[in-house]
């Protein structure tokens, strides 16, 4: 069935063809119709959550007038994704971040200088830092400082409340992630990777800060996902909203296609509904997670104790048993 056509766009395209029949008319379009979501209706959600949230009455005596809050998006899956949980970063238009937030940036220990001169290590990478024009790092420590002075939860969350992002060497990304333990990951702050050896260090460092972070879990078929904060724009925002929804599309498990609703909200506020479909779950089809491989137990003698063997199941689970030994009598 064909599309209809306005009467205008009819008439121009007559005009057109009457120039040059073989020339084709592109339609472009409007912005939003990919995913069935109009850029006005976004902006007009934003303004009606943070009119909501900033004038509530029961907020008032928790929200100063030029406190702002953060806005996040929360997204609910056709069907739970499978698999591990994992972290999706996203790139946004816009940072959520303002340029008076604090950045930490943990960094390797510099090969030939001992742990305890632990101002050496600081001079090499400010140094590295000016010469890039990089000026909107708070704070430089060090993976060692990071290990051994924040071991604890107590010490962790105190980290975690002083500064508003963390970035990491891409060299110690892994296990600086693993030291992170639940509190990054509750306050939305695990570090995102970087790259120091890069030629435009700058510029590197701002695309990595307009990264939201999206966590992945087989748990349910809720996630949430920040697009800013109340002092943002108000078309920033809505960018920041299609930029999450390219993002979707892109390493969402199932892509769009699996997103059944969207909310945009605020903490102790309103939810308003800017997305849903009530699409059949067999219509939604989600990548296959490849199988781990079988591992058989392993058995063999302990060289730590007399007359016993260890077998390791494909779990992790060590048995020890002992062997009985028959003395014979000597004759």
């Amino acid at each position: 069935m064909k599309r209809a056509i306005t009467p205008k766009i009819q008439k121009a395209e007559t005009v057109i063809k009457a120039v040059d029949p073989k020339l084709r008319v592109k339609k472009i379009k409007p912005p939003g119709t990919k995913f069935r979501v109009n850029s006005k209706s976004v902006k007009t959600a934003v303004q009606g959550l943070i009119t909501f949230t900033t004038e509530n009455p029961k907020l008032k005596n928790r929200l100063f007038e030029d406190e702002q809050f953060p806005l996040f998006l929360q997204i609910n899956s056709v069907k739970i994704p499978t698999g591990h949980s994992k972290i999706v970063r996203i790139s946004l238009k816009h940072s959520t971040l303002t340029p008076d937030s604090d950045v930490c940036l943990i960094v390797p220990d510099v090969k030939g200088i001992a742990n305890k001169n632990h101002d050496e290590h600081l001079v090499h990478y400010e140094e590295l830092l000016r010469r890039k024009g990089v000026e909107n790092i708070k704070k430089i420590m060090t993976f060692h400082e990071f290990r051994t002075e924040y071991e604890t939860f107590e010490l962790k969350r105190r980290l975690v409340e002083l500064y508003d992002a963390f970035l990491v060497d891409g060299r110690i990304s892994g296990k600086t992630v693993k030291k992170c333990g639940k509190i990054f990951y509750k306050k939305r702050k695990v570090p995102t990777s970087i790259k120091l050896q890069v030629t435009k260090l700058k510029e590197h460092i701002e695309q990595a800060l307009c990264k939201t972070l999206l966590h992945l879990h087989p748990n349910g078929d809720s996630f949430t996902v920040q697009i800013g904060h109340s002092k943002m724009e108000l078309a920033d925002l809505a960018e920041n909203v299609f930029s999450v929804l390219e993002g979707l599309e892109k390493d969402f498990p199932g892509g769009f296609e699996n997103v059944r609703s969207i909310n945009m909200y605020s903490y102790r506020g309103i939810s308003i509904p800017i997305y849903t479909t009530l699409k059949n779950q067999n219509e939604v089809v989600l990548p296959q997670v490849k199988k781990q491989k079988i591992i058989d137990t392993v058995s063999g003698d302990l060289s730590t104790r007399l007359h016993s063997k260890a077998r390791v199941t494909p779990k992790g689970k060590v048995i020890v048993k002992r062997i009985k030994r028959k003395i014979k009598e000597k004759e």
